[in-house]
């Protein structure tokens, strides 16, 4: 139940034996390599890196990853309930990796799919230049006028355009146009037909724009287009078209039509090409591993005869890691060390399966470096409390025990998700049990005038019932503020005990012992503001506050060799601008406990809301009750996500900010060994393999 004791380990190898050992390396999956060059550097002149070629590899991870591309723009995976909680890793047997490898063809579907996508990207390009020819075309859609006779006059220029109608009704009236020109307001084509009545041509307001043709001579183009201009007339450029714009645009849709059911008929082929993903994600997978199996020979050095390789394992995996390379690879030496001080070992970490969950928090913050400690075991009675409080309600408990065992059930393979289904099965027992101290089953369901007088759940809350957080606020913020205060020695008290791990037994006293002095003595002089401690409390309050403060006075400086520089650092430190901690500090973390009572109450008050709304409803004639029922069940689910996501990230920050923030410092990094596992596809081995 602790940060698993590493070895590290050096391999020497004949350099024919090279590729082999990574191969044992691998398929025991208990080792990870490290840069040796890290470990050894004066090696650096001596020896020189081994060539690495992942050509192969990368030539079928691009095959595989067209493939896969393709599949997923026509045929997209749908990602069921487990899925859609977390990313949930490819579980793969022996047999299926045999048949993807040894079996099934992947350049044939590569250069089907490849030609498939080509034709794809070609149609839809098409489909894009044809959309944006109609989108460019429809605002002239209703011109009357075949748009390549605008261009057959040889001895008259014709312009067309669009102007404001208040301009335009200036612009007829103009002497020079009137002169050199002739200007028609061009309507919309429907309005030109012969049963068209003139009196049905749509009136226009001065700000709205207008279609208008101008023909001139040629010898008066250029002038005419200047004075145009002072009328704010756009000029439009007509397309090169036959015909109306309405007929090309009648026949760039059928055009579109044409190549869209092409495109349907390429969605069908990768649908039929889609039978065979899952083999193909194998593929990548086995491929993506194989690439990394390579490139960890970067990590060696070698001679002319002599590879050099080197990496960790966990003790306990040691003698197994021995006896495989003594029995399949006697020519290669293992030489075992321990980690040196101050060495940047990868962390693995082994806990018992009721600890295990609350790993995941640990993981959020980041592991603790390979010389600290595990806070998991600290930290999951802390965060089950906490979410117990916030999410206080038997009712609500019951269906978050219940609706993760059945999680728990269906992500058992997916060690990540199952692992948060178990954190919320572990978290829902202090739920139901804060549900009974502090009266809450769906709120206040369980009262007469919901289901009727001394019901059997009336008669087990009000037994149960110890504090009703909505009648009684204060005392639960008077046990949010202890839980607090307690906390918060709980933390310093873990960073005594990491600094003692770490071998600064003086640095625990001076930085965590003496704020264990110094804050119980502040709490009680504190507490005078509000009540009259007897009079022996309040001295026994001043000597712990006084000794406390005199010491980190006297301590927290130590950095500095001024003694006045030493004294006025401690001076301020006792205020926590800077130093291990503070006064101010202190009570800022725990009035951030504060946030238990406002999520309790929270959690009741709403839901006791959705109980009154639905039995004001309850006495509408024939479906009152049916719209009681749905009311509570709409309104009670609703409160459940909401309240069970609060409790959860609120829980989290107490933990994450408030706590660890007194002793952890996260950076660890994770052992990540050499083998087929990773967080995107598992081998599922036999028991006789694990």
């Amino acid at each position: 139940m602790a940060i698993d004791r590493m070895k590290r380990v050096t391999f020497l190898a004949p350099v024919k034996a090279s590729q082999r050992l990574l191969k044992s390396l691998h398929n025991l999956g208990v080792c990870e390599v490290s840069d040796v060059l890290n470990h050894y550097p004066e090696f650096k002149e001596v020896f020189k890196r081994p060539e690495v070629v992942t050509e192969e590899c990368d030539t079928n991870l691009q095959k595989v990853q067209t493939v896969l591309n393709l599949m997923d723009v026509f045929c997209p995976v749908v990602k069921g309930f487990i899925q859609g909680l977390a990313p949930v890793p490819l579980l793969i047997t022996k047999e299926e990796l045999d048949y993807a490898l040894h079996k099934f063809d992947l350049e044939s579907v590569y250069q089907e799919a490849q030609e498939l996508d080509i034709e794809y990207r070609k149609l839809e390009r098409n489909v894009s230049n044809i959309e944006n020819q109609i989108s460019e075309l429809l605002p002239l859609e209703d011109l009357p006028f075949r748009v390549d006779f605008f261009r057959k006059p040889k001895r008259i220029k014709l312009l067309f355009g669009k102007v404001l109608y208040a301009n335009y009704q200036i612009l007829v009236k103009d002497e020079y146009i009137n002169k050199k020109c002739a200007v028609e307001l061009v309507y919309p084509g429907r309005y030109y037909r012969k049963d068209a009545d003139s009196a049905e041509k749509p009136v226009y307001g001065p700000k709205d724009f207008v279609f208008v043709m101008v023909a001139c001579l040629p010898e008066d183009f250029s002038e005419v287009q200047n004075k145009l201009k002072g009328f704010a007339f756009e000029e439009i450029t007509l397309p090169n078209i036959n015909g109306t714009v309405r007929d090309h645009i009648r026949e760039l849709k059928a055009d579109l039509s044409t190549l869209r059911v092409q495109i349907q008929e390429i969605a069908s082929k990768v649908q039929k090409l889609s039978v065979n993903r899952r083999t193909i994600e194998v593929l990548k997978a086995f491929w993506e591993n194989r690439k990394k199996m390579a490139l960890a020979r970067t990590f060696a050095i070698e001679g002319r005869w002599v590879q050099v390789l080197s990496g960790y394992v966990r003790e306990r995996d040691l003698p197994k890691l021995q006896e495989t390379l003594r029995s399949e690879m006697p020519e290669v030496s293992i030489f075992v060390e321990d980690p040196q001080p101050g060495e940047d070992v990868p962390v693995s970490i082994t806990l018992p399966s009721y600890i295990k969950p609350v790993q995941l928090l640990v993981n959020m913050y980041g592991l603790p470096p390979y010389d600290f400690f595990d806070p998991s075991p600290y930290l999951m009675w802390g965060f089950y409390l906490f979410f117990g409080i916030c999410f206080g309600d038997v009712a609500y408990g019951l269906i978050l025990l219940f609706a993760s065992l059945y999680l728990m059930k269906r992500t058992k393979p997916y060690e990540g998700v199952y692992n948060f289904s178990k954190l919320l099965f572990f978290a829902s027992i202090p739920t139901i049990v804060c549900g009974f101290l502090f009266g809450s089953f769906f709120g206040d369901l369980y009262k007469p005038e919901y289901l009727g007088e001394n019901n059997i759940f009336q008669r087990i809350m009000q037994a149960t019932t110890i504090l009703n957080p909505v009648d009684q606020p204060v005392y639960l913020l008077l046990f949010a503020l202890f839980v607090g205060v307690i906390n918060q020695f709980y933390g310093i008290g873990l960073k005594m005990y990491g600094m003692v791990k770490r071998g600064d037994k003086m640095g625990a006293i001076m930085d965590g012992l003496l704020w264990l002095i110094l804050l119980p003595g502040f709490i009680i002089l504190v507490s005078g503001m509000f009540v009259t401690p007897p009079a022996w409390l309040t001295t026994i309050g001043w000597i712990l506050f006084g000794i406390g403060a005199v010491g980190l006075v006297l301590t927290q400086g130590r950095d500095q060799k001024n003694p006045v520089a030493r004294f006025i650092m401690g001076m301020i430190s006792l205020y926590g601008i800077v130093g291990s901690y503070g006064i101010t500090s202190f009570i800022g973390d725990t009035m951030s406990y504060c946030r238990l009572l406002a999520l309790g109450l929270t959690t009741s008050i709403v839901a006791m809301s959705f109980n009154m709304i639905a039995n004001l409803l309850k006495p509408i004639p024939y479906v009152g009750f049916i719209i009681f029922i749905v009311v509570l069940i709409i309104g009670h689910l609703f409160n459940f996500l909401i309240s069970v996501m609060g409790a959860f990230v609120h829980s989290m920050r107490l933990i994450l900010v408030e706590f660890f923030g007194r002793f952890y410092e996260g950076g660890g990094k994770p052992f990540e060994p050499l083998g087929f596992d990773s967080e995107t596809a598992i081998l599922v081995r036999g028991e006789n393999q694990k």
